[in-house]
């Protein structure tokens, strides 16, 4: 132990020393930056490779040659020849031209949608015309390749929805991918288990998915969808346009046009993709048809499931027998030589339930490199990848895609995020403010970053709440319905049994229940001792001996006590019971429904609800406004909160405790901002050049003072909070040099350099 702490010491003053030089003379024309420039590009060079025969090539001219054979090969190879009908309207080309978001980032003309909406009635007619002579003679102008690219998308997305089935979830305009997560988490439960049924999964990967479609099978697959003809040469114009070169070393080597594949980046090609997924799905579906052999995954019949499709990755699932193995293997086979994408066996696993045992183990692992799932392994997954990017990766992929985080991981990730905030890339700091607090929305005292534990639990409710209200048209609700409730109420079911995820959801029930409404109409969709339709919540829960004291059934409907719109109870002779028929609801026409309070689920509203909400604080709006530059508003939370290092805090007892600027008094919050003498100075030359005042009094006066005076949404008022921001930012920081790095600055200069980014930041 005492070994690892000292040779931690020597880590961190190694990375010290290294940063202090690299501060030094990594900005200059020096040694040190030529060789980190060697170094880089050293690391990133190719000086051999092997190619297909296995021999070595050392050349750099046979490396190059070998590179761009390959590439050739793969994207360029001799191309093998074997409702959406609507007119696309000018206004529809203005549309995508001109959208809402006038300052997203220009296109590859460097003009913004802004430009071309402002001057849309002097260039609108021309650049209308030149779009829409695609779609009349489908020859493809490259001027508005990236305009063209983004109408034929948004009329597919229309009908995909349609087309595809419920196993395919990604990109799908509609559906969520993180069912198929869900429904993968549900359908691995139990592999380690003995006395389960046998069973296995094929996690198929496809070897370079986009880049080797054949296009002659692509266009067998428009036709076999029925598209018009018109619109399949539409995609193929833009499909056959690509040219390609080999990057190597730094320099790009061959020129040459493509004949197979779908562009990455392109909005079209992940709609291709998927209806290219979908006819694999219709092969297996019917060689499954066409072979008695086969048998299905255990609870897998009822619903027909045998495939999850996660873009160019596959989930394969049937009974661990060598024949309903070979029948999936057959299928792919089939799949491969029609339309080029092909497994990879390098990548792919075959993985066998614990009660499998050895049984066709030999066999089915030579099919596929096998493997066994672990639990440990996501751990350790979202532990190493939050390490590298925390916010991106987090909150799309396991927050909002289907995965609970376990508590392990989200402390893992908080203290990565806690470090990021309080100590960047250095080796020192300390928080100044609890975790908590700095999670709570801006206008309660926090920076409104987000609690991941509350708001992994409200985006995971949206997928409890189709269950509530049995959206049939997700897969995983399907799954659900026929394994976990089979004729049960999602209210009382019993938390035992299913997979961790499952139960998981089911302890966000009670959350959400006063939230939730229960419109009755007939009566047919409501259990009458289940469900929570009534304002005692349960019955089943509140009178668990119900059921016998008032001779009603536990399975009975809620439309066995309604008549004609009515309410028809029996006599109820129980004391107890006899509350049922208090406060009965009120009872509306039509069919039964599940409706959220207030509109819509709205997982902004719910991660209000797993949050402890706290007081609102009166000066939030000193953060906020169009002037505001984020730096200098994090230093002025934590002025007015008090969190700066002042010399007043006991663990720098030892630097003195005296202001730096004046030297007499005690260097506080008060004094500081802006008691001293400097500060005032720096406020006064202000005051001179941009007519800021400040009343000076006590420091929790002023930003009451300051919150009242400079409240709105004006221009000038968020200039005059912007202002305040700046000038305690630079006071700080003028602070933190005359105490580290011993130089000073005047307090007109301060004033000046506050005066002058905040009107840069608003030109």
């Amino acid at each position: 132990m005492v070994f690892f702490r000292a040779s931690k010491l020597e880590q961190n003053m190694l990375q010290q020393r290294a940063k202090i030089q690299w501060l030094k003379g990594g900005d200059q024309c020096s040694r040190i930056f030529f060789r980190k420039v060697a170094m880089r590009r050293a690391a990133k060079r190719v000086f051999q490779i092997m190619n297909e025969a296995g021999r070595t090539l050392t050349a750099h001219d046979e490396v190059v040659d070998e590179f761009v054979a390959y590439y050739q090969r793969l994207l360029g190879g001799e191309r093998r020849r074997e409702f959406i009908d609507l007119r696309y309207l000018r206004s529809w080309a203005r549309h995508v031209v001109t959208p809402d978001e006038k300052d997203k980032a220009p296109g590859p003309d460097g003009y913004s949608s802004g430009f071309y909406k402002a001057a849309w009635p002097v260039i609108g007619e021309e650049v209308a015309t030149a779009i829409l002579e695609f779609f009349t003679t489908g020859r493809l102008l490259k001027q508005v390749n990236t305009t063209i690219l983004a109408l034929i998308p948004k009329r597919l997305r229309l009908v995909l929805d349609k087309m595809i089935s419920p196993s395919q979830n990604a990109f799908v305009p509609g559906r969520s991918i993180g069912d198929n997560i869900l429904l993968a988490q549900e359908m691995f439960s139990g592999y380690n288990r003995q006395g389960l049924p046998m069973r296995c999964a094929l996690k198929v990967d496809l070897r370079k998915a986009y880049d080797t479609v054949e296009w002659d099978f692509l266009s067998a697959v428009l036709h076999l969808f029925g598209f018009p003809d018109i619109f399949i040469g539409w995609i193929e114009e833009c499909v056959s346009t690509p040219m390609f070169s080999v990057c190597i070393n730094g320099n790009p080597h061959g020129f040459f046009k493509g004949s197979r594949g779908l562009r990455q980046g392109d909005p079209m090609s992940p709609f291709l993709f998927v209806l290219i997924m979908e006819v694999l799905q219709l092969m297996l579906q019917q060689l499954i048809d066409q072979n008695e052999g086969f048998s299905f995954h255990w609870r897998c019949k009822e619903i027909g499931l045998f495939q999850l499709c996660f873009a160019d990755d596959l989930l394969l699932f049937c009974k661990a027998d060598v024949v309903s193995v070979q029948i999936l293997r057959h299928g792919l086979d089939e799949f491969a030589k029609l339309s080029g994408l092909h497994a990879n066996p390098q990548k792919s696993q075959l993985i066998l339930s614990r009660s499998t045992g050895n049984e066709g183990a030999p066999y089915c692992s030579s099919t596929v490199s096998g493997g066994s799932p672990s639990s440990q392994h996501s751990v350790v997954l979202c532990r190493e990848t939050s390490s590298d990017q925390i916010s991106a990766y987090v909150t799309q992929c396991l927050l909002g895609n289907g995965l609970h985080l376990p508590k392990g991981v989200i402390r893992a990730v908080e203290k990565k995020m806690r470090n990021f905030l309080w100590k960047g890339n250095s080796v020192v700091g300390y928080p100044k403010v609890a975790w908590s607090d700095v999670c709570r929305p801006i206008e309660e005292g926090g920076l409104g970053i987000r609690d991941i534990l509350a708001l992994n639990k409200a985006l995971m409710s949206r997928h409890l709440w189709n269950v509530i209200q049995n959206n049939q048209s997700s897969i995983w609700v399907k799954w659900i319905t026929h394994t976990h409730l089979r004729h049960k109420s999602v209210w009382t079911v019993d938390l035992k049994g299913g997979s961790w995820g499952w139960r998981k959801l089911l302890r966000l029930r009670s959350a959400l229940i006063p939230y939730i409404e229960f419109k009755i109409g007939n009566g047919e969709s409501f259990s009458l001792w289940h469900d929570p339709w009534h304002s005692l919540g349960s019955l089943i829960r509140r009178f668990p001996r119900g059921p016998s004291r008032t001779n009603i059934p536990k399975e009975t409907k809620l439309s066995a006590v309604l008549v004609d719109g009515e309410w028809s109870w029996p006599p109820i002779m129980d004391l107890e019971c006899i509350e049922i028929l208090h406060l009965l609801p009120t009872i509306h026409n039509g069919n039964d429904s599940i409706l959220w309070r207030g509109g819509e689920f709205n997982t902004k509203v719910v991660y209000d609800i797993f949050r402890i909400p706290g007081p609102i604080v009166g000066w939030y709006p000193l953060l906020l406004g169009p002037c505001k530059i984020p730096r200098y508003s994090f230093v002025l939370w934590l002025a007015i909160l008090e969190k700066l290092s002042t010399m007043d805090k006991p663990w720098l007892s030892h630097l003195g405790g005296v202001c730096v600027f004046c030297g007499r008094e005690v260097e506080t919050h008060e004094h500081l901002f802006f008691r001293c003498s400097y500060s005032r100075r720096c406020v006064r030359d202000l005051k001179a050049t941009v007519r800021f005042s400040w009343p000076n009094r006590a420091w929790r006066m002023d930003i009451t003072w300051a919150t009242k005076r400079w409240k709105g949404r004006h221009i000038v008022q968020a200039a005059y909070r912007a202002l305040l921001s700046a000038i305690v930012y630079h006071i700080w920081r003028e602070r933190n040099q005359r105490v580290f790095q011993h130089s000073e600055r005047p307090s007109s200069t301060i004033a000046r350099i506050a005066v002058a980014e905040i009107r840069q930041k608003n030109t």
